[in-house]
């Protein structure tokens, strides 16, 4: 199964490293550590490509009020072109370094640990504007927390070092580690997690686009100084904390309304504070117009999930519309009509959807 690959969205300065340069999100490389960190150079802008189907957002069955998509559909990228392959009865999860115990634990005795239950929407750093990069699924797992004191980690780590089978490695604070909402998952909507989406093991912490949450998860090291994971030392963000997006659903771009009133309904999503509102403009932004949102049942998982929105335009004017839809967050962060580069941190830029009204 073809996967999108980093090196769509990004290329290196120079020709000789094309492809090294890509966009990160839930990706994985090399485990030979450089001894000399590389100067951060900003990456050439390349076109926005059409994503693969596992890229596309489907309408998936509603759970607890909100949309899940389907495995099938669920986005995934990586900066290799290829799935990873793992033979579960020799796999085994290695927990090492600043700990009292080290671990080495197959994937059923991970299952027999107490089962942590949510569902989570993950999305790309590089997702660009209104892109498709972004999905929601119900995850089943282990909390991380759990596992840092069977290993019992010693008081003085700083963070934990996670590596995938791929040779793909990042790092994060051991306070994130702690967090009751990092999880280590294996299954997904019901299912055994699919390769593509990481199996036997991935990554799911809370508020952090992808490229911070490995798949194919092999080890886990305790380390009581810092590491700089792949795409962090290509000049991506360490933190890769989600900016408040919001993406226009319906209308498509370039549709033709004929009907009136008209509902235009997409998806928003933001950081661990939440998406507090949604806002439409149809006048090039001169007025906004608050949207409903459609949130989900359980509060505890709305700052995790992407919440659906609409707004019903009552009387569309003739003509050639611009319809603009925007996000603000728990903490008062409204997106910005700034630019869609999504290097190094994502992007925040407002959604445009052209439109004719008959």
């Amino acid at each position: 199964m073809k996967q999108v690959s980093r090196r769509w969205w990004l290329k290196a300065m120079g020709g000789s490293l094309i492809g090294l340069w890509a966009a990160a999100c839930q990706a994985n490389e090399m485990l030979q550590i450089p001894t000399a960190e590389p100067t951060p150079v900003k990456p050439t802008p390349t076109p926005t490509p059409t994503p693969v189907e596992e890229g596309s957002i489907e309408r998936g069955p509603i759970v607890d009020g909100i949309r899940v998509t389907t495995n099938k559909a669920f986005f995934s990228v990586s900066y290799r072109d290829t799935e990873v392959a793992i033979d579960v009865d020799t796999w085994r999860l290695k927990f090492f370094g600043n700990v009292e115990r080290e671990l080495n634990l197959s994937l059923d005795e991970i299952m027999s640990m107490p089962v942590a239950r949510e569902m989570r929407t993950l999305e790309c750093i590089s997702n660009p504007v209104g892109g498709d990069l972004i999905s929601n699924a119900v995850w089943e797992g282990i909390r991380l927390a759990d596992l840092l004191d069977m290993a019992g980690v010693k008081p003085d780590t700083k963070e934990l070092v996670i590596r995938g089978a791929d040779d793909f490695h990042t790092a994060i604070p051991i306070e994130l580690a702690r967090d009751e909402r990092s999880i280590l998952v294996y299954r997904m909507n019901g299912e055994p997690l699919p390769a593509k989406n990481g199996f036997p093991l991935r990554a799911l912490w809370p508020g952090r686009y992808g490229m911070k949450q490995p798949k194919w998860i092999v080890s886990i090291e305790a380390i009581t100084g810092h590491h700089l994971g792949h795409w962090e030392r290509l000049g991506w963000s360490n933190e890769a904390l989600i900016k408040p997006n919001s993406q226009i659903e319906r209308p498509k771009p370039g549709e033709q309304i004929t009907q009136a009133p008209y509902r235009i309904s997409g998806r928003a999503f933001a950081g661990r504070s939440g998406v507090a509102k949604v806002e439409v403009s149809v006048d090039q932004g001169e007025t906004w117009h608050e949207a409903t949102l459609i949130r989900v049942r359980d509060p505890a998982l709305q700052p995790y999930v992407w919440t659906l929105w609409y707004w019903d335009w009552g009387r569309p004017r003739k003509g050639r519309v611009v319809i603009q839809a925007r996000a603000t967050d728990g903490n008062g962060v409204t997106q910005s009509a700034s630019s869609g580069d999504v290097f190094p941190d994502g992007t925040n830029a407002i959604h445009r959807v052209a439109v004719t009204v008959a």
